[in-house]
């Protein structure tokens, strides 16, 4: 699994990279930014199983705002993203519904077969 922000993007986009729809993100529709503390911005849009990822500061449906190490964590399943929002070491804004979709989403994203 990927051990940096940069890294994990990476991975997510090359295995997305192909617009072929996922049925494992069946449910998932709406957008995600996430703004990595010194390290960049990206805009996650997810429409009819097909998931495509940007670098990009443009607004989203929820807002996840947390330093690198966290964001590695929550994105290979080491860390819940409620329980870093609970402990305030994520901050997010917008639907908090789709913030609680996103720990499984991720991990679903990244397992996808290459």
């Amino acid at each position: 699994m990927p051990d940096t922000a940069r890294s994990i993007i990476s991975e997510f986009q090359r295995r997305h990279g192909d617009r072929r729809p996922d049925p494992r993100l069946q449910g998932f529709a709406g957008s995600y930014r996430f703004d990595v503390e010194g390290v960049g911005s990206w805009r996650l849009e997810v429409h009819d199983k097909i998931a495509t990822m940007t670098e990009s500061t443009a607004p989203a449906d929820c807002v996840l705002r947390c330093n690198e190490a966290d964001f590695v964590r929550i994105a290979r399943g080491e860390q819940n993203l409620l329980t870093a929002f609970l402990q305030g070491r994520v901050q997010l804004e917008g639907d908090y519904a789709l913030g609680q979709r996103f720990h499984g989403f991720i991990r679903t994203a990244l397992d996808r077969a290459a």
